[in-house]
């Protein structure tokens, strides 16, 4: 259930609609470290919402790329910083309002899922995202900048491979 209001979340974020997401006690704490390491990683971020974020991670001086970041906790107890999640969700294109995924984009993302090494591809009404996530307690800003270059590099691979499913 809360991953398909995450999800659900995600695609109006990048669809443009107004976002917003459930504050869970104690994880203001998990924001708070969330932040420090942005800060960190020195990794320019804005906060959308509870939990949620939209950072931008520099290559170089002519390329960059921006994501979406949302906390998430797993089980029942969200004061636990060890069960704490950092979900990454990058944009690989978007198909044409009111249309369904094709056929052969769907064959072809359980492909590209089955060989990925990290994270996965998803379509979420018209938008097809990649995920990565990581373990809030086991990052810092180092592992928070090499996390989003292994989001940013796979989904710009990723892109190109969706683009001609997405023409169709």
């Amino acid at each position: 259930m809360r991953r398909n209001l995450v999800l659900g979340l995600v695609a109006l974020c990048f669809c443009g609609f107004p976002g917003h997401v459930e504050a869970q006690a104690g994880s203001s704490s998990a924001g708070e470290k969330l932040e420090a390491v942005f800060k960190g990683a020195e990794m320019p971020f804005v906060k959308l919402g509870d939990d949620h974020y939209k950072a931008v991670l520099t290559i170089n001086e002519n390329e960059s790329d921006s994501f979406q970041v949302f906390l998430q906790t797993i089980g029942n107890n969200p004061n636990d910083d060890t069960l704490q999640v950092i979900q990454m969700i990058f944009f690989l294109g978007a198909l044409p309002k009111g249309t369904t995924p094709p056929t052969a984009l769907i064959k072809q993302i359980n492909e590209w899922n089955g060989s990925l090494s990290r994270g996965s591809i998803f379509v979420l009404d018209s938008v097809v995202l990649y995920q990565s996530s990581a373990w809030l307690s086991k990052s810092d800003p180092t592992t928070l900048i090499n996390d989003a270059l292994v989001g940013h590099f796979t989904s710009q691979k990723l892109r190109k491979d969706v683009e001609p499913y997405i023409k169709q």
